[in-house]
C-alpha cells in the first residue's frame, strides 16, 4: 500500500525535498489568519492529506507561545474540497489528526497534538493522470480563504519503455560511466533518483535482511536536448565507494559476510510549484512538520503555501553483470565487505 509520501518529498524525497527547521516564525506584521496550506496530489496514493494552518500575530505575546496552543493554528468552521475542473464535481476532504493516522507531526516550538489534516480516499476521489483539480478553501458562510490548482503527473510505466536501462542487469565498470533514462510526464519537471541496494548480512549466525538508498540526485531538473527526456550519469566506481562508505568491514571483531540480492530504481517527480519551492530555498514543507511559513506561495488571496503533484515509478529486482558481482566481491575497494 503506497501512503502519502513524501516528495516530496518532495519532495522531492518530494516531497519531494525535506530540509530543516527553524525556529523563526514570521508573518506578515498587522495581518492574523493568514492560511498556510501543504497539498500535493498523486494518482498512485491510496489517500491524500492536506495540511491547512494559520499564521497569527499578536503584538502582546511572543510567537512561541501563542504557538503552543494549537487553536492558534487550526481553522475551525471551515470546509476543504477538490474540485474536479473538467466536470466541476466537488469532492468534501474530512478532517482528521494525523497523529492517528501514522503522520505524527515533528517536534518544535508548535504544538504538535493534535496534528490536524484534511483527508480524502482514493475510494473517495481517484485522481486521473493529466487531468487538473482545484484546491478551495472556504469558511463556511462561503467566504473563499485560498485556492489553488494543478495537474495529476502521469506515472512513469515500463510498460511503455519509460526508464533505461530496461529490466534485468545492471553494470558497475570502475572505468565506465552508468546512465539512467527516463521519459516522465512533461509538467514533472524535478526529480530524486535512488537506487535501492538490497542485500542478506549475517552477524554472529544471525541473517537479516538489509537495503541501502543511493540517491544519485536529488531535485535534478536538466533536460537533455529539446526532448522531454532526462539523463543521468554517474562513474560506476562510485557504486563500491558508496557501499565501501556505508558497511563496516568483515574484520576481527565484526565477523560478517553478505549477500547480494538485488537493486531498485527509484525516481520521485513533481510539479513546477514543487521546483520553484525548492530553488527558493525554503523548508518545513511536509504534513508532519512544525509550522513555518514559507514564503514561496502558489496560493491565491495572500495565503500562504504549495499545491501540485508528485508521481513515484518504483522497478525491482535488477540484478549484477557478472563483472561487477566480481568487483563487488574482490574488487580493491569492497573486498573486506565481504561480499559472498
Amino acid at each position: 500500500m503506497m501512503k502519502f509520501t513524501h516528495i516530496i518529498l518532495i519532495l522531492i524525497s518530494i516531497v519531494l525535498i525535506n530540509t530543516g527547521c527553524s525556529n523563526e516564525f514570521q508573518v506578515t506584521e498587522g495581518q492574523t489568519e493568514i492560511p498556510v496550506v501543504y497539498g500535493i496530489l498523486s494518482s498512485q496514493d491510496t489517500a491524500t492529506y492536506i495540511r491547512v494552518e494559520k499564521a497569527f500575530v499578536d503584538e502582546n505575546i511572543s510567537a512561541s507561545t501563542l504557538a503552543l496552543d494549537p487553536a492558534n493554528l487550526y481553522f475551525e468552521n471551515i470546509s476543504v474540497k477538490l474540485r474536479h475542473v473538467s466536470s466541476g464535481k466537488e469532492y468534501p476532504l474530512q478532517r482528521v489528526d494525523g497523529n492517528k493516522e501514522g503522520y505524527k507531526r515533528d517536534s518544535g516550538i508548535f504544538a504538535n497534538a493534535p496534528n490536524y489534516l484534511y483527508k480524502i480516499t482514493r475510494n473517495e476521489l481517484a485522481f486521473v493522470p493529466k487531468q487538473e483539480y482545484k484546491l478551495i478553501v472556504a469558511k463556511n458562510d462561503g467566504n473563499i480563504l485560498t485556492e489553488s490548482s494543478t495537474k495529476i503527473l502521469t506515472p512513469l510505466s515500463d510498460a511503455k519503455d519509460d526508464v533505461g536501462p530496461k529490466p534485468g542487469t545492471m553494470s558497475f565498470g570502475y572505468n565506465s560511466e552508468f546512465q539512467i533514462v527516463w521519459y516522465p510526464d512533461e509538467n514533472s519537471v524535478i526529480h530524486d533518483v535512488i537506487l535501492v541496494i538490497n542485500f542478506d548480512e549475517t552477524k554472529n549466525g544471525v541473517t537479516i535482511a538489509r537495503s541501502l538508498d543511493w540517491t544519485l540526485t536529488s531535485g535534478y531538473s536538466e533536460k537533455s536536448g529539446s526532448s522531454n527526456s532526462y539523463s543521468l550519469g554517474t562513474r560506476g566506481k562510485a557504486f563500491y565507494e558508496f557501499l565501501a562508505g556505508s558497511l563496516s568491514p568483515n574484520e576481527s571483531g565484526n565477523q560478517v559476510s553478505r549477500y547480494f540480492k538485488d537493486i531498485s530504481i527509484k525516481i520521485i517527480s513533481g510539479g513546477q510549484p514543487i521546483k520553484d519551492y525548492i530553488n527558493i530555498g525554503l523548508a518545513n514543507i511536509g504534513i508532519t512538520s512544525s509550522g513555518e511559513v514559507p514564503v514561496y506561495s502558489n496560493m491565491s488571496n495572500d495565503a500562504r503555501g504549495i499545491f501540485s503533484s508528485k508521481t513515484q515509478f518504483f522497478r525491482s529486482g535488477m540484478t549484477l553483470s557478472k563483472p561487477s558481482l566480481d568487483s563487488l566481491r574482490s574488487g580493491i575497494i569492497t573486498k573486506k565487505l565481504n561480499f559472498q
